[in-house]
């Protein structure tokens, strides 16, 4: 017998499968004004079109994409009336919407990351006097 078999290429190993993840410094719609909701939603249903528009993850949203979110919110506004009471008709929901990256579990599918906050440590801190970082400390045993 010639010996154990070779060990395995382990180069590349810790890539990501599907990519790194994508941070963009914008938020929000990137195509003009947000595209009109559907007519005959409720209310809170309108937010939520509004909402979806305005969040983090629309940045990475097309034109092309605005029939299918709108299918997803008129889905979205027959599960908040309470019209369709059918766990397929939740699951359904959650797919479309894990699918643009609405759902938490969405956004790392898609490998999308939520903009960073602005750095305020970037700038130095201004100096204090001497001795006022101790203005709060007692002599003790004196």
């Amino acid at each position: 017998m010639p010996g154990p078999a070779p060990k395995p290429n382990r180069r590349g190993r810790n890539k990501l499968a599907r990519g790194e993840f994508v941070s963009r410094s914008e938020t929000g719609w990137q195509h003009g004004p947000i595209p009109e909701p559907p007519d005959g939603l409720v209310a809170e249903s309108r937010e939520t079109w509004e909402l979806w528009f305005n969040a983090w993850w629309a940045v990475h949203w097309t034109p092309a994409d605005v029939p299918v979110l709108r299918q997803t919110i008129r889905l979205f506004d027959e599960v908040e009336r309470g019209i369709t009471k059918k766990s397929q008709d939740r699951a359904q929901l959650h797919v479309w919407m894990r699918g643009y990256g609405i759902t938490p579990d969405g956004q790392l599918a898609n490998r999308w990351a939520a903009p960073k906050p602005e750095e305020k440590s970037s700038q130095s801190p201004k100096p204090r006097p001497v001795g006022v970082q101790y203005e709060h400390l007692k002599v003790v045993g004196e």
